[in-house]
């Protein structure tokens, strides 16, 4: 008796579907298709630049800086999302920083942190950057604040 109480208590805090609670052990509906979404998205994910749209001062995750002044084209963050472009970033949020989103390369989310890590480790020797007066060089865009 007391396994079947266990049994019970420990289905309903899997989410698992009680009914089956002696059986498959299946997986409920819902949480079945929460699974396959999240699943889905791993494995289209992408990598992505968020790109000054006019010159202008830009906020700056680097130690001693709080700004940073781009000229349009120019790449203020890159990163990787699985969530695709309206899911991770607001209209709102992308207008209210000047910044436009650009997916670079589409792929599973391991292939995406990677090629996020290749424009990363990149970034000193982009022509945009190196452009720039020494002292105002930048390891990294100035939204990444590290290397992720």
């Amino acid at each position: 008796m007391a396994a079947i109480v266990l049994l019970v208590i420990v289905a309903l805090f899997k989410r698992i579907d009680v009914n089956n609670a002696l059986g498959d052990m299946s997986l409920d509906p819902k949480e079945e298709a929460k699974l396959q979404k999240r699943l889905k998205e791993i494995d289209d994910s992408e990598q992505y630049a968020l790109v000054a749209i006019i010159d202008g001062w830009y906020p700056c995750n680097h130690s001693g800086r709080t700004t940073f002044f781009l000229l349009a084209g120019e790449v203020w963050k890159y990163g990787t999302t699985s969530k695709g472009k309206f899911r991770r970033y607001s209209v709102n949020y992308l207008e209210s920083m000047n910044v436009s989103y650009t997916a670079e390369f589409r792929g599973t989310l391991s292939e995406c942190l990677k090629e996020e890590q290749r424009k990363l480790f990149n970034y000193p020797y982009l022509p945009e950057n190196l452009a720039r007066p020494l002292e105002n060089r930048l390891p990294r865009p100035p939204y990444n604040s590290k290397m992720q």
